[in-house]
This record gives C-alpha cells, sequence and structure tokens, in this order.
C-alpha cells in the first residue's frame, strides 16, 4: 500500500508541474499574440505611409515638371485645365 501511495504522490506532483508549466506558457502564448498584433498594426501603418509618400512623391514630380515648363516658356501647361488639375490635386493629400 505504501508503494501505491507513493507513485500516486508523484502522480500528483507531475500533475502539478504539468498544470504550472501550462499556465506559463498560456502566458506566454497571449504576450507573443499581443505582439504579433502590434507587429502586425506597425506594418499596416508603415504601408499606409509608404502609400501616402508615393502618393506626394508623384504630385511633386508633376508639379515640378509644371513648374519646369513654365521656367522654360512653354506655356503648355499653363492653360486653364492644368489650373483646375493643380487645384484639385489627386484627392489623396
Amino acid at each position: 500500500m505504501k508503494d501505491l501511495a507513493s507513485r500516486f504522490s508523484e502522480v500528483e506532483r507531475r500533475v502539478r508541474a504539468l498544470v504550472a508549466e501550462n499556465r506559463a506558457l498560456r502566458a506566454q502564448v497571449r504576450e507573443l499574440t499581443r505582439e504579433r498584433n502590434a507587429v502586425g498594426a506597425q506594418a499596416r501603418d508603415a504601408e499606409a505611409l509608404q502609400e501616402r509618400t508615393t502618393r506626394v512623391r508623384e504630385r511633386l514630380q508633376r508639379l515640378l515638371a509644371r513648374l519646369e515648363s513654365l521656367e522654360q516658356g512653354d506655356g503648355a501647361d499653363s492653360g486653364p485645365d492644368a489650373r483646375t488639375e493643380d487645384a484639385a490635386g489627386d484627392g489623396h493629400e
């Protein structure tokens, strides 16, 4: 009977150790999930910033091309249509 009691004690000890390890692992999983979500949000923010930067850069390039055209006295882009497009912008500012 002593042998059975000692075996039962050992099983109880192992179960408690497994429960504690499981609790710690679950906490780690929660923390890693929070970190993954934060990284995902940062990636989405970075992508949105990159898209906005690209739109601004493209608009600046168009404006620079028009300014250079005006400096050269070309006048091709200085008509009313060009002014309307400048005023309207690309809608993504």
